[in-house]
């Protein structure tokens, strides 16, 4: 634990700090971006000695059950404290809080920390209505339920996941990270059932936590 020569904070004085951490959870596979905060159990916390985020910190406990933590034996001045968000892609974001710790007992502001597969993500939904055949004959014609639709990234061949749309024709990819992706799906010749790929323009994520929606729906041709 490290405390600067030339500054007021530290350790080794007789003040206390504490304050309580949540954590935001980000859900995947509910199709929207609806989070749930619970207490955060046993996270690091993080108190710098200083009012500047790129000095090292110099103290470090757990949260509680409750997700309260306290540092002891502070001496009076400026300190942030912090914790960390995890974003899906696997990096970590400090989310800061500023305090001057004055005589005896002190609070610091509620810190909230966000985590979850869907955290840092976005979704790309679209839909599919579709016309069937039999031997080449019109047989019925509506939501594409149950066509399969691929997704791959810009500039590459082959797709990195598929799904199948579901009520309505409806598709949703989800935790897709920023950058420029394809939608494409299989139409079918009616007569000869000869398979091509109808590709969409490329859809570019800049926000995460946001859904982004294909343009134009697919309208394919199976042959069932």
């Amino acid at each position: 634990m490290l405390a600067s020569c030339n500054r007021d904070e530290g350790l080794g004085g007789s003040s206390s700090l504490e304050g309580y951490v949540y954590k935001v959870i980000h859900q995947d596979d509910n199709f929207s971006f609806h989070t749930d905060t619970f207490p955060a159990v046993r996270e690091d916390v993080y108190l710098i000695f200083g009012d500047r985020e790129n000095d090292f910190y110099g103290d470090d406990v757990k949260t509680d059950q409750n997700g309260l933590y306290r540092f002891d034996y502070l001496r009076r001045g400026d300190y942030i404290v912090y914790a960390c968000s995890d974003f899906a892609d696997g990096h970590k974001v400090g989310e800061t809080e500023k305090v001057t710790v004055g005589k005896g007992h002190n609070r610091a502001g509620d810190i909230y920390i966000h985590g979850g597969k869907a955290y840092g993500t976005a979704m790309i939904q679209g839909s599919i209505y579709a016309t069937y055949y039999h031997n080449g004959a019109y047989r019925d014609e509506g939501p594409g339920v149950g066509v399969r639709v691929y997704i791959r990234h810009a500039g590459e061949v082959a797709s990195f996941d598929d799904i199948r749309a579901g009520e309505n024709g409806i598709f949703i990819f989800q935790k897709l990270l920023p950058g420029d992706y394809v939608i494409s799906v299989e139409d079918e010749d009616r007569y000869t059932e000869k398979v091509t790929v109808i590709a969409s323009e490329v859809i570019r994520i800049e926000e995460t936590g946001k859904i982004y929606t294909v343009p134009e729906t697919f309208r394919v041709s199976v042959s069932v």
